[in-house]
């Protein structure tokens, strides 16, 4: 998923080591196929969610990763 390999660049570190940063699985954060579900044929999305130190926010056209 785009969220955990930006998240890795982000930490530099491989996706599959931020379980282990973040002292959880990512998937206790936000379900992989949520983005998907929530959107259907043209509908908008815009879906803003925390993961530990970042403010992670997806819509219709990018993805932003922000530490607070």
């Amino acid at each position: 998923m785009a969220i955990f390999t930006a998240l890795g660049t982000v930490e530099g570190v491989d996706p599959m080591e931020l379980s282990d940063i973040f002292g959880a699985p990512l998937y206790d954060y936000i379900d992989p196929e949520a983005p998907d579900t929530l959107v259907s044929g043209e509908g908008q999305l815009n879906l803003p969610f925390l993961i530990n130190d970042y403010r992670v926010g997806i819509n219709d056209e990018e993805l932003l990763i922000n530490r607070q």
